[in-house]
């Protein structure tokens, strides 16, 4: 995982209102909507590590959700520079909300492509499986169960048997499963 970055920052301003009208695909309305909650939770224009475990903490009482939480904020953090800026998260959120099938398999492929390099490895699949698991459930009773589900996520979508799987290979298998692809028409209507 990344190392935790130390910011001295008092204020990010956001992008310009048409600017991200244009990159995201959301009206003026919505924009100014999610930036009141957002300036709500983020006064100072921005999100880090420390600022996000706690809500996954709130929402996952039960596990440990420090890996899971740094996993989604590093998908977030378009610049990589350590900070979660309104426009990285209104661009993540469009992706998913707004985006058509393959741009919101694309931004879910790369939540499980851990190093960006365009391909999803048993060990990376381990990595965010274990922090799914570990949000619910007690460390010490999960390996096998981690095990299990990724030796059948990468039977089902690894399907030239090389050990990894691209992210054509992600998006083809996760566009022939029915199941899945009605889960992402959630989204669809969520923020509305």
């Amino acid at each position: 995982m990344q190392d935790e970055v130390q910011h001295n920052f008092t204020h990010i301003i956001p992008e310009r209102l048409e600017s991200l009208e244009c990159k995201t695909g959301f009206s003026r309305h919505v924009i100014r909507r999610f930036y009141r909650a957002f300036k709500q939770h983020c006064p100072g224009g921005a999100v880090t590590t420390n600022n996000l475990r706690p809500v996954y903490a709130k929402l996952f009482p039960l596990g440990d959700s420090r890996k899971y939480a740094q996993i989604v904020f590093n998908t977030f953090d378009e610049d990589k520079d350590g900070l979660i800026t309104f426009g990285d998260l209104l661009s993540g959120i469009a992706s998913i909300v707004k985006g058509d099938t393959d741009k919101k398999l694309s931004w879910i492929f790369g939540l499980y492509d851990l190093n960006g390099d365009g391909h999803i490895t048993r060990h990376e699949m381990l990595a965010i499986v274990s922090a799914i698991y570990e949000m619910v459930e007690d460390t010490r009773s999960i390996e096998r169960a981690v095990h299990r589900h990724v030796n059948r996520i990468f039977e089902k979508m690894d399907l030239d048997r090389d050990g990894i799987i691209s992210k054509e290979e992600f998006i083809t298998s996760c566009k022939n499963d029915q199941l899945f692809c009605n889960q992402l028409t959630i989204f669809d209507d969520l923020w509305w």
